[in-house]
């Protein structure tokens, strides 16, 4: 009996620690009506979840709960929290995904 009220002591101790060691990830809904690119990956128009977790290098691309392509990104601390999250372009290529109520964004590395 005595291990079994160690495992479940451990395992209390772990989940209550969770939050503290678990990465925070950040999402986006995306719907694209034209083909675009983003990173070196040409995105065709669909319904599309940008996923990133904070502090890692890259973005994931979903649809249908799957991924689709993974892109290279870095950090960057925008100067105030994103009001809503914001998919930014330049011509038909994805710059940078903000996240609403986050002051970090994602650049994409062209």
């Amino acid at each position: 009996m005595k291990l079994n009220r160690k495992v479940i002591i451990a395992s209390a101790f772990s989940l209550a620690a969770f939050p503290l060691w678990a990465a925070h990830a950040l999402s986006t809904d995306w719907n694209p009506e034209q083909p675009i690119t983003i990173g070196t990956t040409q995105i065709q128009p669909g319904q599309y979840q940008l996923k990133a977790e904070e502090g890692k290098p890259e973005l994931q691309i979903l649809q249908r709960n799957k991924v689709v392509a993974t892109v290279p990104v870095h950090w960057t601390t925008l100067p105030a929290k994103a009001a809503n999250s914001e998919i930014l372009t330049d011509g038909n290529k994805v710059t940078e995904v903000e996240f609403g109520g986050r002051n970090q964004a994602v650049q994409i590395n062209q």
